[in-house]
């Protein structure tokens, strides 16, 4: 027998193929219950009075409208029909409010709409808080941190050097990395403070350069300043030292996280390409759903873009052009290394998603087979020709109404042969 299975707010309802109601298990009407109940339908789980009726009408041929209850009673062993567009549970749902009003459970429309609005209340709550305790979230914020850091970082050792380069310019220019030259002006201020001891022991700056450095103290073009200025300089260089320390430690973290909610992924590539790839996409679920041509080039949309416009060649690679195996490999081998490994990041990606083992060693001894052969079989670039680039053209209307107006003079085709 064929029956239409249609899931409302005060429990389940079973359709013979008139709409008529053949079987229908009541939920307790307690808006915190019935929000429960709901929510464990979302999960794969069915609630009670489900289990219920499915045991009376064992032989019958269910519809369904969702694809997640359809999914659910599939691996409970009822035969399901996926109709997604069933016609006779849409007129149910619409006379819902008929309905239970009629059947004695609520006075009025009223206190039934009053009845929703609770359970709906409940519901989002729930599912925010569950959204919220998802990971990957964190691992999405922790990447737009550090990317903002960079950015201030940037900045803020920018002017430092700017600052301190009036008093002592030939540590600027011998000083190439700003946590270096950030806790040199910390800990010394004044260019007379700084010793050996500091450079070479602390910093393991090569005993030449640090020698040439203490050597320039005597002799250098900088001005002397006050006080109260090597303060200012000293406390702006603190700042930056400190802001490195919370970049270190934030990518530490993000690492370890990575290491916990994507092991897959980062046998494939770095966590922290992992973490970029999972920020760009939105989330893990987002990457998991994800084809492996869109992962190939996530961080690459405006070339993409750009090809859509004029024509040129699309783009290879995105983001994880990043990773040391492809950015290190032949020009013409980096295309098929990227396909290779977004891939092996999509498998990764659902591996991880759907909390499968973690088998991170195994996909990444895989991934270094698979490149060595594409090494081994395109030793040298091939002869092909180079695709040249075709802009598109607007259609011959398009040309045709883009035409500029001429003015009136010109319009007997005399031109004027005066130039200015």
């Amino acid at each position: 027998m064929k029956t239409y299975l249609a899931i409302s707010y005060v429990g389940p309802f079973l359709l013979d193929e008139e709409g008529n109601i053949i079987d229908v298990r009541y939920f307790e009407l307690e808006p915190a219950q019935v929000a429960e109940k709901l929510i464990m339908l979302d999960g794969g789980e069915l609630p009670k009075e489900l289990t219920e009726m499915l045991k009376e009408h064992p032989n019958d041929e269910i519809s369904v409208q969702r694809p997640d209850i359809g999914r659910t009673l599939s691996g409970k062993g009822n035969k399901v029909l996926r109709n997604y567009e069933n016609l006779i549970i849409d007129k149910f749902h619409k006379e819902i409010i008929d309905q239970v009003v009629n059947s004695g459970l609520f006075s009025d429309d009223y206190k039934y709409r009053k009845f929703l609005r609770e359970v709906n209340i409940l519901i989002t709550r729930e599912r925010v808080r569950q959204a919220a305790e998802k990971r990957d979230r964190l691992v999405v914020h922790a990447i737009e941190t550090i990317d903002d850091l960079d950015k201030t970082l940037n900045l803020f050792a920018g002017r430092l050097r700017e600052f301190y380069g009036m008093h002592f310019p030939e540590l600027v220019d011998a000083i190439e990395n700003h946590y270096t030259f950030a806790i040199i002006v910390s800990k010394t201020g004044d260019k007379s403070n700084i010793d050996k001891k500091l450079l070479t022991d602390e910093l393991h700056l090569p005993t030449k350069k640090a020698q040439a450095l203490l050597d320039a103290r005597e002799k250098s073009m900088g001005s002397t300043l006050l006080d109260r200025d090597i303060e200012i300089i000293q406390e702006q260089a603190k700042i930056v030292a400190d802001l490195y320390v919370r970049r270190i430690a934030l990518e530490k973290w993000m690492e370890e996280t990575m290491s916990a909610i994507a092991p897959n992924i980062c046998g494939v590539t770095s966590a922290l390409i992992g973490a970029r790839l999972i920020a760009l996409a939105g989330s893990l679920r987002n990457l998991a759903m994800a084809p492996s041509s869109k992962v190939q080039i996530l961080g690459a949309e405006k070339a993409l873009y750009r090809t859509i416009k004029t024509g040129a060649p699309p783009p290879k690679h995105g983001i994880i052009f990043q990773d040391p195996k492809l950015n290190q490999a032949k020009w013409w081998l980096r295309g098929k290394i990227a396909r290779v490994i977004a891939g092996r990041l999509s498998i990764a990606a659902r591996m991880d998603f759907f909390e499968a083992d973690d088998n991170s060693k195994e996909i990444a001894k895989d991934l270094e087979r698979k490149i060595n052969e594409i090494k081994t079989k395109y030793p040298e670039p091939s002869d092909k020709p180079k695709r040249t680039q075709t802009p598109r053209t607007r259609s011959h209307s398009n040309q045709k109404s883009r035409q500029p107006k001429t003015s009136s003079k010109y319009k007997g085709g005399e031109r004027s042969q005066r130039r200015r």
